[in-house]
C-alpha cells in the first residue's frame, strides 16, 4: 500500500522537513510520495526554500531519509470556483475556496483504497488546518491518520531551522545564537472520527463532487429522524433531506401527483383503471415538468390538447386512455430503484412508493347472500413525510411555475 504525505502549508516550508524527519525518526510509515496545499504567495517561498535552496535534499542526505517522491507538480493549489489560485488566503471570501479545494483534494486521494493518507495540519492557517482536519474526519479510512508537528519553543517561527542536525551548527535568532542539533521535534497523531464508517456508501459517492458547504448539508441531513422530500420539477430531481436523485420527468410527475391524492394513495381498481379523471389530472401535472410528445401519445392524446384544454373538459375526452396497472407498475418500479440507489434502506422505506394488495367480499348481483372477492392494488406514499413542491396552483386550477417550495 503506497504511503502518502498530505500537508497544508503556508509561508512555513520547514513544516514540511520538520514533519519528514519527525516521521522518519519516530520510525513511521514513511512517505512514497509527498503533496503539499497552499496558496499563490506561500508557494512562491515553498519553491525557493524547498527546490532551490536545496533543503529538502539536504534533510534526505543529512539524515539518510528513504527516498520519497515530491516534484513541483505536487503543490496543489487552493483554487476558487473560476480555477484562480487563492492568492493568500486572507479575504473572507478565500475561506469558501479553502474549503472547497481541501475536500475535492482530500476526497480525490481517499478514493483509492490502495493508498495510506498521513495527513498533517500542521502548516498554514488555522482555517485551512480546520478544513483538512475536518475532511479527514469526513472521507478518512480506517488506514489513513491525522498529525501535527512540535518543535522545541526556541525554535519555533525561525526561519533558518528546517530540521535538527547530528552535528552542531549555530543559526541566528533574535541577536542569540541556536545551535540546530539541540531542537526536538515531535509528531503527534491526532484522533479524529471517521465519519465515512459511519455514512452509506451511495451517499458518499454523491458528496465527493459536492463543495464543502453542500457536503455539510448533506451529512447534516443525513439520518433525520423527519424525512423532507422536495421534488424540484426544473432540475428533474427530488432531494431528500438534501441528498439529490435524478428521476426522469415521467415518473418525477407521478410521484409528485401521487402525493397530492388524499391519503397519499390510489386504488387501482376497476373503477380506476376505467376512469381518464386520473390520467387527465395527472397529464396536467406532467405538462408543467415536461413536454415529451411520447408520453402523450401513450394516453392517447397530443400535448397541445393538455395544454389547452382544463382538466375536466380533458377527462372527458371519449380518446383519452386512462391508466393501466401496468404502467403505474413500471413508474413505480423505477422510482424506487432511482431511490434505492442513493440512499439506505431507512430512507427508501420511508419515502418510496409502496404497493398493498387489498380485497373486499361484496354481494352478487340477485343472489342474495351469496358473496364474492373483489382484489386490487393500492399504491401510496407513507403520509409521515413532508413532500415539498416548486409548483403553485394558478388561476386556472392547476399546477404552475414558481419559486419556492409549498407543503402538501
Amino acid at each position: 500500500m503506497k504511503n502518502i504525505l498530505l500537508a497544508a502549508m503556508g509561508t512555513s516550508p520547514q513544516v514540511l522537513t520538520e514533519t519528514l524527519y519527525a516521521i522518519h525518526m519516530q520510525g513511521k510509515p514513511f512517505p512514497d510520495e509527498v503533496y503539499l496545499i497552499t496558496s499563490e504567495n506561500a508557494k512562491a517561498k515553498t519553491v525557493e526554500w524547498l527546490f532551490e535552496k536545496g533543503q529538502i535534499e539536504q534533510l534526505k542526505a543529512h539524515h539518510d531519509l528513504p527516498d520519497f517522491k515530491f516534484e513541483l507538480s505536487h503543490i496543489l493549489l487552493m483554487e476558487d470556483d473560476d480555477g484562480e489560485a487563492v492568492f493568500d488566503g486572507r479575504e473572507e471570501e478565500d475561506q469558501k475556496s479553502i474549503a472547497d479545494s481541501i475536500t475535492r483534494i482530500v476526497t480525490r486521494f481517499t478514493a483509492d483504497d490502495n493508498c495510506r493518507i498521513h495527513a498533517s495540519i500542521a502548516g498554514g492557517r488555522k482555517t485551512m488546518a480546520f478544513y483538512l482536519g475536518y475532511a479527514m474526519s469526513m472521507f478518512g479510512r480506517d488506514q489513513d491518520i491525522l498529525s501535527h508537528v512540535f518543535v522545541s519553543k526556541e525554535f519555533e517561527f525561525t526561519e533558518q531551522f528546517f530540521f535538527p542536525t547530528l552535528n552542531d551548527n549555530h543559526i541566528a535568532k533574535n541577536n542569540q545564537l541556536l545551535n540546530t542539533k539541540d531542537a526536538q521535534v515531535t509528531l503527534a497523531e491526532i484522533p479524529f472520527v471517521r465519519m465515512r464508517n459511519m455514512v452509506d456508501q451511495n451517499l458518499i459517492a454523491q458528496i465527493e463532487s459536492d463543495s464543502f458547504s453542500k457536503t455539510v448539508a448533506r451529512l447534516n441531513a443525513y439520518k433525520k429522524e423527519n424525512i423532507k422530500v422536495e421534488v424540484a420539477t426544473k432540475a428533474k430531481n427530488i432531494l431528500v433531506n438534501g441528498i439529490e436523485i435524478k428521476i426522469p420527468a415521467k415518473e418525477l410527475a407521478f410521484y409528485l401527483w401521487l402525493s397530492q391524492q388524499p391519503g397519499r394513495k390510489i386504488d387501482a381498481d376497476r373503477d380506476f383503471c376505467d376512469s381518464s379523471v386520473y390520467s387527465a389530472s395527472y397529464l396536467k401535472t406532467y405538462s408543467l415538468i415536461a413536454n415529451d410528445s411520447r408520453v402523450f401519445a401513450s394516453f392517447n392524446v397530443d400535448g397541445e390538447t393538455v395544454e389547452e384544454f382544463s382538466e375536466d373538459d380533458l377527462s372527458r375526452l371519449t380518446s383519452l386512455k386512462p391508466f393501466s396497472k401496468e404502467w403505474i407498475q413500471q413508474a413505480r418500479s423505477k422510482i424506487n430503484k432511482a431511490l434505492q440507489g442513493l440512499l439506505d434502506t431507512d430512507g427508501v422505506n420511508a419515502i418510496r412508493i409502496n404497493s398493498q394488495d387489498v380485497s373486499k367480499k361484496v354481494e352478487m348481483p340477485g343472489k342474495k347472500g351469496e358473496e364474492f372477492t373483489i382484489r386490487w392494488s393500492r399504491y401510496f406514499i407513507p403520509e409521515a413525510i413532508v413532500v415539498e413542491h416548486d409548483l403553485e396552483e394558478n388561476k386556472k386550477g392547476f399546477i404552475s411555475q414558481a419559486n419556492r417550495f409549498d407543503s402538501l
